[in-house]
């Protein structure tokens, strides 16, 4: 049975005509990987995959993580929502403002 998130990926997929070999090839996460995502049977995806269809299908992180919610997941700790909180404001800054400062920098400072 898929989850919430593994039924909007398809349904992304679908809507623009993409096998997931597509997906694989523009993304760089494996076709294996991608499947099980969308089929539910990988239940937590990383920030980088994430981040990697996000990017390939246009899409906000932001717009996921409404799907990601509706999972039965463990909560997130407090240090896990500051992370998560500091790199999507980071990503927005450099995808939509372009203000070009690198996301390795910002994590260099927090784990600092």
């Amino acid at each position: 049975m898929s989850t919430p998130l593994g039924l909007e990926l398809r349904r992304l997929r679908q809507e623009k005509g993409l096998r997931l070999e597509d997906v694989a090839h523009g993304t760089g996460v494996t076709l294996q990987y991608l499947s099980m995502i969308e089929k539910g049977n990988r239940k937590s995806v990383s920030f980088e995959i994430m981040a990697d269809i996000s990017r390939f299908y246009g899409v906000p992180l932001e717009y996921f993580a409404a799907f990601i919610k509706e999972e039965d997941t463990a909560p997130l700790t407090d240090v896990e929502i500051m992370l998560w909180q500091a790199i999507n404001e980071k990503l927005r800054d450099d995808i939509y403002y372009k203000k070009g400062k690198s996301l390795k920098r910002i994590l260099e400072k927090l784990f600092k």
